[in-house]
């Protein structure tokens, strides 16, 4: 389990890929056949969004309206190769699955044309409902987690993991100007964005990042009940992610919220524990 494993980011070195980094629960390789291709066919579709490149065609906001009207009617589309969005489209007819959870991840997708800031967390918010959520509930329906006292547990995972994955990817994302941490949070913890781009750590970054390791914590907490409404492989690899999130926020709180000191990996020892644990720790997924 490669969790969290990313290419050395240092203070003062530039990063030339535009990739979208990411924890990538329930990913491919989890998925039995028959139901592996259509889980490929949805994390392709969100991959190619999050690898969105504003330099190239018209890409405007009116842009993207029109490429998110074209995805409700499961029409080709600019943004995306025909072979990625016929493979979505496909999926969702098979699965019975809505077209609309891949037109809202267009919506989002049009922040990724230019710098990202948000300012206030309400706006960040809703960028993560529209981008992880509507993701999650796609990967969702494909094993029928689709009633309404589940929806919010699988929303409150796509939370944690986006959330986390801006803390452990924060040096990657702040080298291509994205930011997710709400400008207002910063102005009130006296940080500036200049002193997170060099990679500054002081008391006053700490406090702000402590604070955004309790929302994602939170976050693993709420949705930590959708681990009973799954059963045989989905269950593992649940439990397996859940507590491997819970590790990683482990590992940030143990580098004092210094992320840009060397590579964010876990160690061999911490992935099998996370792998002990999902097997044996049941008192961890006990229903209260």
């Amino acid at each position: 389990m490669l969790l969290f494993s990313i290419r050395p980011i240092h203070r003062g070195v530039s990063v030339n890929s535009k990739a979208q980094h990411q924890p990538r629960p329930f990913g491919t390789e989890e998925w039995p056949n028959p139901k592996r291709p259509a889980a490929a066919a949805l994390w392709r579709w969100h991959e190619h969004l999050a690898a969105v490149d504003g330099t190239k065609g018209s890409r405007s906001s009116h842009f993207f309206e029109e490429e998110e009207e074209k995805a409700k009617r499961a029409h080709p589309l600019r943004l995306l190769p025909d072979d990625v969005s016929s493979a979505a489209y496909e999926t969702c007819r098979a699965f019975d699955l809505p077209l609309e959870k891949l037109a809202a991840q267009i919506r989002a997708a049009a922040r990724f044309t230019g710098p990202i800031r948000f300012r206030t967390r309400a706006e960040v918010d809703g960028f993560v409902e529209h981008w992880a959520c509507s993701h999650a509930q796609l990967l969702g329906g494909l094993v029928e987690l689709t009633g309404s006292w589940q929806r919010p547990l699988v929303d409150e995972m796509a939370r944690a993991f986006f959330l986390l994955g801006r803390l452990v990817y924060l040096p990657a994302d702040l080298a291509h100007d994205r930011l997710y941490i709400p400008l207002d949070e910063m102005e009130q913890a006296g940080v500036a964005v200049v002193q997170l781009q060099a990679g500054e750590v002081d008391e006053t970054v700490r406090r702000l990042l402590w604070k955004q390791a309790v929302r994602t914590r939170d976050a693993f907490a709420h949705g930590q009940a959708l681990a009973f409404e799954l059963s045989g492989w989905q269950r593992r690899a649940f439990k397996k992610w859940w507590l491997a999130g819970l590790e990683g926020l482990n590992e940030i709180e143990k580098r004092d919220y210094d992320l840009w000191g060397k590579p964010f990996q876990l160690s061999a020892l911490q992935r099998f524990r996370v792998r002990l644990q999902a097997l044996v720790g049941r008192s961890t997924f006990r229903r209260r």
